[in-house]
């Protein structure tokens, strides 16, 4: 025993080079004993557990690490030497000399470059149908991890939807649809089915965003403005409800963010963001923050204060100074002749400070003096000119305690006006807006009787003189924009252009159900359902040469929803709607789309209701749903159910093509090398941004725990990378 101890001790002492009582360094040990030396008694043991690991690799192994190493061909070229050493010894030639050595081959040239397979692609997405339908249900991520452990409240997708930006009470997450991870082969990019969930921001809870504007540089780093509702995680400490407030965030820090956030592990602790404020009071960040935003305060909301200055030639003040600066002028990395972009702070301490810069490179919707200034902020809801999508005129409509607020931005400007106010008794649980034929007068208030005067700006919205009925002629109103409030217990129709108000009934005549009628409950009128906000579905029609926008909104309370027309009728108790649908419970959200099958049959809609009890879906006919004559009896349309285990469900945003293969519709341009993809490249950009839209799923959220959320999306048809797969499986969902 004493023996094998022994061993291990050196038989010359330890010492320096000259010799003094230090300890010897690295360097002399590595001259004395060589370069395992400074682990002294366990020399023997690495170098025996270094053999053994060596031994345990298979040939496929060794042969792999051969390639990749840059000692390639050396083997084969001492194996050619060797054999002619041989043949020059059987034919009495003197042979070439070989040298053995011990260590390592000496370095060669590096031979030339080997093309490197191509790494294989990531997995698609799996879904599910939900039979008998033709609607796919895909989950993604593992099933064991939720995605977020408090409730989820909004979504966004950004970079072509391979990131989703998750809104919920604790903050804000990232969900990257491809992550990527090192292993033997290299970098492997994984697919949806292993997506990888990263909480970035805690401290203030995210309650809805949405795009405002949008470019793209095709750097692969978007332009643009988000607009989000923040607000407090919990209550403040005196009882009292924190303010919400609308924010204006830079869509190019946001994608740093998630980049950021990809590269990090799962578990990181996130950015904490409770004590930073609009305005930029947290240390050192006050100066560069505000100069990273500075692009984007043209976006604000203008004071009421300075709206009456005017310039010379009578229009706004600011419309005289030129379009303002875009969104993504003052960036980081895109500085201006006369200004600086970032902060004169060391480079370390700007690397460091980039993901905080870019969680608080924003600006608020209110400014001093505004109406919305130190308001808590309910909902809101943006609407847009869907001909000039890009800086055409837009609307913003926001819900606060006992107001509607309305803004208005006119076309190629970006700078949000004051409007009107609109008093509501109680707070409106939901804001839309919609179009609404104009026919007939609608109830109107004695103040809205007197005449109005025009904006002199001319920027308000579209307005039309009250003509007078003579000789019995009705007048004709084109469709208004108008608001759709709920309320707890009633829908009100607000129209913008007039404030004219009507209140929102159902048809009398609830529609002569079919004998074969699932439940045999649909006779009964629910007075004191609630309302939900409305679903604007638009489709194509596939009988006319070119394609035409159709659009149907669906109007939903309790359990019953009705398809009308768009515009909405003036007087809908005297319009039967397309037709009346049924749902098991009260949703709290339905959407429609359409799914044109791949195979050429006819198209189907889905409606999709999301509830307390899970998801509903019932898909119809679309030539079956166009007949509103009331003849023929009508057919019962297909249904399914998806229950995750007893909990609820909830509709989050339209968007995503997951139900596609990757390179086709999910890049978001055809693929002009694909012999098979002609037929997508003699599109025009207009029309495949059609067909784009109109394949696009949505996606929402499921609750599968205490404090389990996750996110799920719905689209697609049977025929589409699911083939085979039935709906039984759906009792893997739980």
């Amino acid at each position: 025993m004493s023996d094998h101890h022994d061993s291990y001790i050196p038989s010359i002492p330890e010492v320096d080079q000259d010799g003094g009582d230090e300890l010897p360094t690295y360097e002399d040990l590595a001259s004395q004993h060589g370069p395992n030396s400074r682990f002294g008694r366990w020399k023997a043991w690495i170098e025996k557990r270094a053999a053994e690991r060596y031994a345990d690799q298979t040939p496929e192994q060794l042969e792999r690490r051969r390639q990749k190493g840059w000692g390639e061909g050396v083997r084969e070229r001492i194996r050619s030497v060797g054999q002619a050493a041989s043949a020059s010894s059987s034919t009495g030639r003197p042979g070439l000399q070989l040298q053995i050595q011990t260590d390592l081959f000496p370095p060669v040239t590096p031979p030339g470059l080997l093309p490197e397979p191509e790494p294989e692609p990531p997995q698609p997405s799996i879904g599910e149908v939900l039979s008998p339908t033709r609607l796919q249900l895909h989950q993604f991520g593992s099933r064991f991890l939720p995605h977020s452990t408090s409730q989820i409240r909004c979504l966004l997708p950004i970079l072509g939807d391979t990131m989703l930006l998750v809104g919920h009470d604790d903050g804000l997450s990232v969900l990257n649809m491809f992550p990527k991870e090192w292993s033997d082969e290299g970098l492997t990019e994984r697919g949806p089915n292993d997506a990888v969930v990263y909480h970035v921001l805690s401290g203030e809870c995210f309650l809805q965003m949405s795009l405002l504007e949008a470019e793209s540089t095709g750097d692969g780093n978007p332009q643009g403005v988000v607009l989000a509702l923040v607000g407090p995680t919990n209550e403040s400490p005196g009882g009292q409800e924190g303010v919400r407030s609308i924010r204006m965030y830079n869509l190019a820090s946001l994608a740093s963010l998630a980049k950021w956030a990809a590269v990090q592990q799962p578990a990181a602790i996130p950015l904490h963001l409770g004590g930073v404020d609009g305005k930029g009071s947290h240390g050192r960040h006050h100066k560069s923050r505000q100069s990273l935003a500075k692009g984007l305060k043209h976006l604000r909301l203008d004071s009421p204060i300075s709206q009456p200055s005017r310039s010379r030639n009578g229009g706004p003040a600011y419309a005289s100074a030129g379009p303002a600066p875009s969104a993504h002028s003052r960036l980081p990395g895109r500085s201006s002749s006369g200004e600086s972009t970032i902060s004169v702070d060391s480079s370390w301490d700007v690397v460091e400070d980039l993901p905080l810069r870019w969680a608080t490179d924003y600006v608020p919707l209110a400014t001093l003096g505004s109406r919305l200034h130190g308001t808590s902020v309910h909902c809101y809801d943006m609407w847009r000119d869907p001909i000039e999508r890009n800086r055409g005129v837009a609307y913003l409509a926001i819900v606060v305690k006992s107001n509607i607020l309305l803004f208005h931005a006119p076309k190629g400007e970006r700078a949000f006006r004051f409007v009107k106010e609109f008093y509501t008794p109680i707070t409106a649980r939901s804001i839309s807006f919609v179009q609404q034929a104009v026919h007939d007068p609608m109830s109107r208030s004695p103040s809205d009787v007197t005449p109005r005067t025009r904006h002199a700006s001319g920027t308000g919205p579209t307005r039309h003189l009250k003509g007078m009925s003579v000789g019995g002629v009705t007048p004709f109103y084109p469709s208004q924009l108008s608001l759709f409030a709920t309320f707890e217990k009633k829908a009100g129709l607000i129209r913008i252009a007039d404030a004219a108000v009507s209140e929102v009934e159902f048809t009398s005549s609830l529609g002569r159900r079919s004998r074969a009628s699932w439940d045999g409950k649909g006779f009964v009128k629910d007075t004191k359902a609630a309302w939900i906000p409305p679903c604007k579905v638009d489709f194509l029609e596939p009988q006319l040469g070119r394609s035409l926008a159709r659009s149907m909104y669906i109007l939903t309370r309790g359990k019953q929803s009705h398809i009308m027309p768009h515009p909405l009728p003036a007087n809908m108790l005297q319009v039967p709607p397309y037709r009346v649908l049924y749902w098991t419970s009260p949703p709290n959200n339905v959407i429609a789309r359409i799914s044109r099958p791949e195979d050429g049959s006819q198209p189907v809609i889905h409606f999709v209701a999301f509830g307390d009890e899970g998801i509903e879906v019932q898909e119809l006919s679309l030539s079956r749903l166009s007949q509103r004559d009331g003849k023929g009896r009508e057919d019962e349309p297909l249904r399914t159910h998806a229950d995750f285990g007893g909990g609820e469900a909830g509709f989050l945003a339209a968007g995503g093509h997951w139900h596609k293969p990757f390179g086709s519709s999910f890049s978001h341009t055809p693929r002009r090398n694909d012999p098979d993809a002609d037929s997508d490249s003699e599109l025009s950009p207009e029309e495949l941004a059609d067909a784009m839209y109109a394949e696009q799923g949505v996606y929402g959220w499921v609750r599968k725990g205490s404090e389990d959320w996750r996110v799920i999306w719905l689209g697609g048809d049977a025929g589409s990378e699911c083939e085979g797969r039935s709906g039984k499986e759906r009792s893997m969902l739980g």
